[in-house]
């Protein structure tokens, strides 16, 4: 457990180090959208997840839209004072890296009424702000990922052991009666072993009659 903290730890210390957020277009439903990019040092599938499970914690349930996932009407104080629809797509960096990823997001205020630098520039900038943030909001649940993956393992070794403790006993069980078999055993076998003599000398004493 230290060692994931301190992991995490460190994580948090870099991730200043990595990109900022970035105005840009993208297209969408055939029209050119303003929208904001990040990197975040996660792999694609994670940062998804996250996302999902901290707007579903708000009750609110995204669904796919051209490749974005969309949540509709979202009242998210970090933006602005009013509900908004948030469209997250998620990419790899490259093919061949899967440890990092892009993020795009774009905003909008109902429809086609995307927002943009320009038509809303306070809004703008407080989705740059946590798009930013963002890394650090996925370090946080894939933390608690690990730990409740690692809760899981503990619970399974802890069940196991109990097992082999509970076999042992039963083994233990086992080797007494065993033990107790074989000591019968031993003393029925020595117990044979003089009758066995007392019924030859029996026979003997007849045999001896015939002369």
């Amino acid at each position: 457990m230290k060692q994931v903290c301190l992991a995490f730890a460190l994580f948090l210390s870099h991730s200043f180090l990595f990109s900022q957020s970035k105005s840009t277009e993208v297209d969408y439903q055939k029209q050119s959208r303003p929208a904001i990019v990040n990197d975040v040092p996660f792999g694609a599938k994670t940062i998804e997840n996250a996302i999902d499970d901290t707007l579903s914690k708000m009750g609110y349930k995204g669904t796919g839209s051209r490749g974005f996932t969309v949540y509709k009407g979202v009242r998210f104080p970090q933006l602005g004072p009013d509900a908004y629809d948030l469209y997250f797509m998620v990419d790899k960096k490259s093919r061949k890296d899967n440890e990092n990823s892009t993020v795009t997001m774009m905003i909008s205020k109902g429809f086609d009424a995307f927002v943009s630098k320009s038509s809303d520039k306070a809004v703008f900038e407080n989705a740059q702000t946590y798009l930013d943030s963002l890394r650090n909001m996925v370090a946080k649940y894939d933390l608690e990922q690990q730990i409740s993956a690692q809760e899981e393992e503990l619970k399974k070794a802890v069940k196991k052991n109990t097992e082999l403790q509970d076999k042992a006993k039963d083994l233990e069980k086992k080797k007494r009666r065993l033990e107790d078999d074989i000591s019968d055993n031993i003393k029925d076998l020595q117990n044979q072993v003089k009758e066995l003599e007392k019924q030859r000398q029996i026979l003997e004493v007849l045999r001896e009659k015939r002369k």
